[in-house]
């Protein structure tokens, strides 16, 4: 009886020892799921096809404004990588990842352009002429010096910023411009962007609120991106813009569970089609989880538009 119990208490040991194994253990809590190239292939081929495209706003990918050092978080909600396959371009609202600066948001950045087809734009921000830049050897400073000369130069830079960190296109916020000033650059970046342009493959996109940009601007622009923010009273219309160019944009930095953006999804003009929807502070959506799962609003939106094939 005596030696049964020490065998039982010596087996016993040895459980409790295996048991508090101190070993850390990689745990894998939200994986992302893993999709075969045809998967990638067909949605790249989306991407490509005439539809109603996905537009958004994204800063989460960065550091807090003025915050040194770069960002290497555990939420997928902080993640380029971790925003719907399906949305088309993406306004890298915060500034440009770079390898350097930002490893993990740029090599995110770089897999999902690859592999998803998805765009990337420059927000360049146009607003009120708060611009200081160095281009061709010259400082300009858009506050004091608005001359045609300056704003074509600004024009120039945007593109040079895009060619050079290999983005898609960019974005002019037009907010405080004049129209005269909105026309120059746009016409400008057409020489470099444009059919007949080095690099007729990049975007250039307008994107506005409650001033509509001169109509001069049509034939040079991609997409006009409206600030359609539901709880600043803006809504759909493209005000003398081509339907098929423009896209409407929710702030879900006010509507975290979609506000107006599956009426936008499912709005129509009376003839044609519109260029799509979207949402500024997409990042937003993420951990809202009304309609079931993370970014459920902007994927609700997008199969609104663009219903997925049984």
């Amino acid at each position: 009886m005596k030696m049964t119990r020490y065998i039982i208490a010596a087996a016993c040991l040895a459980l409790m020892t295996a048991a508090c194994d101190t070993e850390p253990e990689a745990l894998d809590l939200q994986p992302l799921k893993q999709y075969s190239e045809a998967y990638y292939q067909a949605l790249r081929d989306y991407k490509a096809s005439n539809h109603e495209i996905c537009y958004v706003y994204y800063a989460d990918w960065a550091p807090i404004e003025g915050a040194s050092g770069y960002k290497d978080p555990a939420s997928w909600g902080e993640r380029i990588i971790g925003l719907p396959d399906s949305i088309d371009i993406v306004n890298l609202w915060m500034g440009i990842p770079t390898p350097d600066a930002h490893p993990v948001a740029y090599q995110d950045m770089i897999e999902t352009r690859e592999k998803k087809g998805t765009r990337f734009v420059f927000h360049a921000d146009a607003s009120n002429y708060n611009n200081k830049f160095t281009h061709g050897g010259r400082v300009y400073d858009l506050s004091s010096d608005r001359s045609e000369e300056a704003i074509r130069a600004y024009a120039r830079w945007v593109c040079d910023t895009v060619i050079e960190t290999g983005l898609d296109g960019a974005d002019f916020d037009y907010e405080g411009w004049n129209s005269q000033h909105l026309t120059w650059a746009i016409e400008e970046c057409d020489k470099i962007f444009g059919p007949s342009g080095q690099y007729p493959d990049k975007l250039v996109i307008v994107d506005y609120f409650s001033v509509s940009p001169p109509v001069a601007c049509d034939p040079f622009v991609d997409y006009y991106v409206k600030q359609a923010y539901s709880q600043q009273g803006a809504g759909v219309g493209a005000m003398g813009h081509p339907d098929e160019k423009t896209v409407y944009c929710e702030s879900f930095g006010q509507k975290p569970t979609g506000g107006e953006i599956f009426n936008y999804a499912a709005w129509e003009p009376a003839q044609g089609h519109k260029g799509g929807c979207g949402a500024y502070y997409v990042e937003r959506n993420y951990y809202n989880t009304s309609d079931g799962m993370p970014y459920g609003a902007i994927r609700r939106a997008i199969q609104i538009m663009n219903p997925a094939g049984k």
